[in-house]
């Protein structure tokens, strides 16, 4: 470890906050690490290392705090009063929703012969509408526009019902009772509901909001490559094409390119097939391209996952307890391969709870403890910390080592 270089500050977090609720999972932590660096993350299970991971490449959204890597935000800047608009104009909209379902079930009703799949058919679209509010509570950029389109049309319905309303005054809602006195008033707060979503959406800071959205394949393709915990292979793929998947944030080929092997999607196609073969030979799996995943053994399929990882061309490799399970023969593999990863220029964030393996691997260690970052320093350092014995072993055995 004494021969590798690091470079500057890649990924750098200050006094990061996750809340669910009324629990506190990570408690303003700050870390840094370096290019080229391997850092290790390490705490009692619970302590809030694996939601500090999900932080960092969108998994889960920070309540607060600042995340920069390489220059670039991993933090929305979308202030609370924003959130706030947007939330309630989309209850505003699921209410709409729920006016806009007899409205128009009232106007089909009468005139089409395939009355009881219209009323399916509709009552399927209002459900959807209503479901939108969650992609609209997360700021998905599409969910913006298809809101808008939405009230478009919804306004132009209830000026359409408006003006033909006279030729309602007879009819029935479901032979239940007259449709009319519902279609005038129901039409004109449609109407007068899609005005106002349509300005509140436009607003500058609730357009700039949307915009401003991370999602994890945006942060995987700005250089964070991400193992779990658990592994999460395609266990009938082989492990050629389980690494393949892992090159689709570097491809551009769209579905038409796809379907009709244009030039440009079968060159991309051949191109990820080699760089995911070479990435199968660097962890040492160069003669299992073919193997089925999840005929591999264990510690191949941990391989396989690092492999995958570095496949998106990754500047930091977030690992989460890459030696669970293993053997002391795998773990041994398993520190060798993680040297070469940072020998090959790439920053390495790691999570694990096997000493040996952290303490021969880590240049630097944190210690989280109940959310909170208790410790940081060299593997010596860390060792020797009275806090960090006792978050392991208890305060009885901190004293005693005193």
């Amino acid at each position: 470890m004494a021969g590798r270089k690091t470079g500057e500050i890649l990924l750098k977090a200050h006094n990061v906050v996750k809340k669910f609720g009324g629990l506190t999972a990570v408690k303003e932590v700050s870390l840094d690490v370096r290019a080229g660096e391997i850092v290790g993350l390490i705490g009692p299970n619970g302590a809030g290392k694996t939601t500090f991971f999900n932080c960092l490449n969108a998994i889960a959204v920070p309540t607060s705090g600042e995340i920069t890597f390489a220059g670039h935000s991993l933090v929305s800047q979308i202030s609370p009063a924003t959130s706030r608009l947007v939330f309630r104009s989309g209850l505003l909209f699921a209410l709409l929703s729920l006016l806009w379902l007899p409205l128009v079930l009232g106007v089909v009703w009468p005139e089409t012969f395939f009355r009881l799949e219209a009323v399916l058919a509709l009552s399927i679209l209002a459900l959807f509408r209503i479901y939108l509010l969650r992609p609209l509570s997360l700021f998905r950029p599409w969910s913006r526009l298809l809101l808008i389109i939405f009230v478009l049309v919804d306004g132009i319905c209830a000026v359409n019902w408006l003006w033909r309303s006279p030729e309602f005054s007879e009819v029935s809602f479901f032979n239940l009772f007259p449709f009319y006195p519902l279609l005038v008033p129901g039409s004109l707060l449609l109407l007068l509901a899609s005005l106002v979503l349509l300005l509140l959406f436009n607003l500058p800071r609730v357009k700039e909001a949307f915009g401003q959205h991370l999602r994890a394949d945006v942060i995987t393709r700005l250089g964070i490559g991400r193992t779990f915990q658990n592994i999460r292979l395609f266990s009938s793929l082989s492990a050629l094409d389980n690494v393949k998947l892992g090159r689709h944030c570097r491809t551009r080929a769209n579905f038409f390119g796809i379907v009709l092997a244009l030039p440009q999607a079968r060159k991309e196609e051949l191109d990820s097939a080699e760089k995911a073969a070479e990435c199968l030979r660097f962890v040492g799996l160069g003669k299992q391209l073919v193997s089925r995943a999840g005929s591999l053994p264990y510690g191949d399929q941990r391989r396989l996952e690092i492999a995958r990882a570095l496949a998106t061309e990754p500047k930091l490799l977030l690992l989460d307890e890459p030696a669970a399970g293993m053997n002391p023969t795998e773990s041994a593999e398993l520190i060798t391969l993680v040297r070469r990863i940072s020998q090959a220029g790439i920053a390495v964030l790691i999570i694990e709870h096997d000493m040996k393996v952290i303490m021969n691997l880590a240049d630097r260690i944190y210690v989280l403890d109940h959310g909170e970052l208790i410790a940081s320093g060299t593997p010596v350092e860390v060792r020797s910390n009275a806090k960090v014995i006792e978050a392991y072993l208890g305060a009885q055995h901190a004293a005693s080592e005193a």
